[in-house]
């Protein structure tokens, strides 16, 4: 419970800085929290081995998080492209688990169909990094869809817990396509709608080793 209540307090501030001169700090701490919770729980659970094939993805993602907080010129094409790389190494780590399966590229292949519909709304424009996104789309589907598939594999409340923690990853990126791409008066609840769903979702992937 500790951990849980030093993560929402982290968390908290994070959106109390928004917009302001310490946002910075406030979700690189973010992200080396699921950092630390990931090999603070993989320690207390002796799930080192675990641990090596999520810690490289948490990583990323705390790189990645960390260029998208700032605000220099093409920041979010680079984090886009470390984002993409942390996505490669949960997939490439999981498939020490479990080999390919030509199901679980359904989920990617529909997200894709999704994503392509979405450039048809009015006020949708993914300007140049139309083809970026595209691919960074299909990667995170296809985590989640591994993520569904491990689950369905071993049952067990860990892989549940990674399971909901990456559809919850999924749907943070669902919800800043639209922060980033569209047009319209909701920005600040999508920007903390996206933070939340992300923040939760990581969360759930580090925190699921202690189970």
């Amino acid at each position: 419970m500790l951990i849980i209540g030093i993560y929402i307090i982290l968390f908290l501030f994070m959106i109390y800085t928004r917009n302001r001169q310490h946002y910075v700090i406030f979700k690189a701490l973010n992200s080396l929290a699921f950092v630390g919770i990931a090999i603070y729980s993989a320690i207390s659970t002796n799930k080192m081995d675990f641990l090596n094939i999520l810690l490289p993805g948490l990583i990323g993602c705390m790189l990645g998080d960390i260029i998208l907080a700032t605000k220099f010129k093409n920041h979010f094409l680079y984090g886009l492209i470390v984002f993409l790389m942390a996505n490669l190494c949960f997939l490439i780590s999981f498939y020490r688990l479990q080999s390919l399966r030509i199901e679980e590229l359904i989920l990617p292949a529909f997200a894709m169909i999704i994503l392509m519909s979405l450039a048809y709304l009015a006020h949708m424009d993914y300007g140049q990094l139309e083809k970026p996104v595209m691919i960074y789309c299909f990667i995170i589907a296809w985590v989640m869809s591994k993520s569904i598939m491990l689950y369905l594999l071993f049952q067990t409340n860990m892989f549940l817990i990674i399971m909901i923690g990456f559809i919850l990853y999924f749907l943070s990126d669902f919800i800043l396509l639209f922060y980033k791409f569209y047009e319209c008066p909701y920005k600040n609840i999508l920007g903390f709608l996206n933070l939340l769903t992300y923040y939760t979702g990581l969360f759930l992937i580090a925190y699921s080793l202690i189970l």
